[in-house]
């Protein structure tokens, strides 16, 4: 299918205490990003493939629904208008026109719609080999996540690191729309995107992240957290590809 195209309850802080623990390889995750709905008839394989993705360790699987089909007559109980703009900044920053779904995005570089299971663990491969751009360190401590991010070369402008709020699994039995009558499981159900910081890409970058502060309502209890450290392009700081990713449960 094809279309044209919170106040944060964590705390960031630039000044977090010293961290005393590498992050080891296997806990800096390739990300993969869905962008799906329930009201589309071609997504469920790649819900299906996601779903897979999810159990691996060395893979983040991120599920969002958007809600630009909700018109053809089912609205999609997890869309959110910032997961549109998120899938529609991806596209300008592509040169593209227009959003698709369902569209997987490895490490907000490589773009795939529709992918095949062989198509996309051939782009995984391909980051999960790549060279780091970023180190990272990692120590939990009373205050949070006390997390230090910094530079191996030249990151060449602003990064953002963001916060994802997702729940494991959620099945859904879709009464109306092109999916009726179908009950579908979608993995890693990303609920909320926050902003915690721009960082210059240049000194080390210190933050204290903590998951007990919560205003404008609460999520459910199984929520996870993962931050996501993510290179930003051009003047209108479109998202580009993404240097690392944390997972914080």
């Amino acid at each position: 299918m094809t279309e044209a195209g919170g106040i944060n309850g964590f705390a960031a802080m630039e000044a977090a205490p010293p961290v005393s623990a590498d992050l080891p390889g296997a806990g800096v995750p390739v990300v993969v990003e869905l962008f799906t709905s329930q009201g589309c008839s071609n997504c469920p394989p790649a819900d299906a493939m996601l779903t897979m993705l999810a159990g691996q360790g060395d893979v983040l699987a991120l599920s969002y629904h958007v809600d630009y089909w909700d018109y053809l007559g089912w609205a999609d109980s997890f869309a959110r208008p910032e997961f549109t703009d998120r899938q529609t900044a991806y596209a300008h920053a592509a040169g593209e026109r227009s959003v698709y779904t369902p569209q997987m995005i490895v490490e907000g570089q490589d773009t795939s719609v529709s992918p095949g299971p062989a198509q996309l663990m051939g782009l995984i491969d391909q980051h999960r080999f790549a060279p780091a751009l970023v180190s990272i360190r990692r120590d939990r401590t009373e205050r949070g996540e006390a997390i230090e991010v910094q530079p191996l070369s030249d990151l060449g402008g602003a990064v953002d690191v963001v916060l994802i709020r997702y729940a494991p699994e959620r099945r859904v039995d879709v009464r109306a729309g092109e999916n009726r009558g179908r009950s579908v499981v979608y993995s890693n159900v990303v609920l909320g995107l926050e902003h915690l910081s721009r960082w210059d890409g240049q000194q080390p970058l210190r933050l204290t992240v903590r998951a007990e502060l919560v205003e404008g309502g609460a999520y459910p209890p199984d929520t996870r957290h993962a931050v996501l450290i993510q290179q930003m392009q051009g003047k209108r700081a479109l998202p580009g590809p993404i240097l690392a990713a944390i997972r914080l449960d």
